[in-house]
């Protein structure tokens, strides 16, 4: 004889004050199918916007044998008011991977988030998740099915995630590696999945994501194009060799100088130890590495050990590495490795915004020289201890 649960039937007219404590779930937990964590915790950005963005990457776990499908995904406080929300296609446009429409059983899927209050705002010491989403079963194709109408929990369902502490560190204040106009800021934080931000890598087992605030640096002429001429020679971009600036005093702590420059409008030859191309990473202090990648062959002017002041040439923009076009790549991270490492926000000492790139015209841009259109923008005009934020348009101090 089957006798599930039989010591709670035997004991009911004894001990029924003490039922609710004993029900499989309590009223305030939810089957969700799915488990939430965060790759890495987040830490308060002052964008170029006047706006403070939190910006991280929500991992959603498969832990059944159903199809579970994001229906809505809010970023809460400790009160659980809404901060942001994502759904339908802006969900969508944040999520990895995008081609498909629900997390199959077993698998994963990763969302990200911004989440931003206007400067001067008290941001919360930590924020959770609020996520709806519904279940499909699996018919015998393998493809989502209807959900059983009979299956003991329904088929769409609201839950709260466990709370995320935010990082207390405030981001770290730097020079611009660059000088001069008309800089344009590419794959930069935070409303998009760039190359930059959806580049979550395994390392040894453990996700990363070293580029979370990473921007690639790529000059205008004056007359509003990247390149003249024949856009797979090195010598048709006029800022290709520009000098690299330290961005703070510091120590050389990584240093690669054994790719050659790409063609431009290719990327080949690539092996794990030279993705960054050309690199050097300075340990700026307090746990925060710079990193500088993609330089020109023969150009790094320092050594491994060597101490370098904010402001110190230190080497040329390139091509080198994985790179189809002459460009800096710039971050600050938790350790002196590009790619095992957390990307942490950083701000500018000073920048000028001059607009935001049109995006229609971007592909004509790369791809034939054709003349970039810079829109206005609320945040034209001087910048100080603030990010440059997605193909914004800028001038960085002489």
């Amino acid at each position: 004889m089957i006798r599930c649960f039989g010591g709670l039937i035997m004991a009911a007219t004894a001990v029924t004050a003490s039922l609710a404590l004993a029900q499989s779930l309590k009223p305030d937990e939810v089957f969700s199918s799915v488990s939430v964590s965060v790759l890495a915790d987040p830490g308060p950005l002052p964008g170029a916007d006047d706006r403070t963005h939190l910006a991280y990457e929500l991992l959603f776990t498969n832990t059944g044998a159903d199809f579970v499908t994001l229906d809505k995904v809010e970023a809460i406080d400790a009160q659980q008011r809404t901060l942001s929300a994502l759904a339908g296609p802006a969900l969508t446009a944040m999520t990895l991977p995008r081609d498909r429409a629900a997390i199959p059983p077993y698998g994963s899927a990763l969302v990200f988030m911004d989440t931003s209050f206007p400067a001067g705002d008290r941001v919360p010491e930590t924020i959770a998740a609020r996520v709806t989403l519904t279940r499909q079963g699996v018919g015998p194709d393998g493809k989502p099915a209807p959900y059983p109408t009979d299956a003991p929990v329904p088929a769409t369902i609201t839950f709260v995630g466990p709370a995320i502490p935010l990082a207390s560190t405030p981001a770290v204040v730097v020079d611009p590696p660059l000088r001069g106009p008309h800089w344009m800021a590419m794959s930069g934080c935070c409303d998009q999945v760039s190359s930059h931000r959806g580049a979550v890598m395994a390392v040894n087992g453990v996700q990363r994501i070293g580029q979370r605030f990473a921007i690639d640096w790529l000059q205008l002429r004056s007359d509003g194009r990247l390149f003249v001429g024949d856009r797979a020679k090195l010598d048709s971009y006029a800022y290709l060799g520009a000098p690299v600036y330290a961005v703070a005093d510091g120590v050389v702590v990584n240093r690669y100088d054994s790719a050659g420059e790409q063609t431009p409008g290719s990327s080949t030859g690539i092996t794990p130890k030279d993705i960054g191309g050309n690199m050097l990473v300075i340990d700026i202090g307090g746990g925060h590495f710079a990193f500088f990648g993609h330089l020109t062959p023969g150009s790094l002017k320092v050594q491994l050990g060597d101490r370098v002041t904010r402001g110190q040439p230190i080497a040329q923009l390139g091509d080198s590495g994985q790179s189809e076009a002459p460009h800096l790549h710039f971050q600050v991270m938790d350790g002196p490795s590009p790619i095992n490492a957390r990307g942490l926000p950083y701000v500018m000492s000073r920048f000028t915004v001059r607009g935001v790139l049109d995006e229609a015209r971007l592909e004509a841009v790369f791809a034939e020289g054709a003349q970039a259109i810079v829109k206005s923008s609320a945040a034209d005009g001087p910048h100080a201890n603030q990010l440059p934020l997605n193909e914004e348009v800028v001038d960085l101090p002489d």
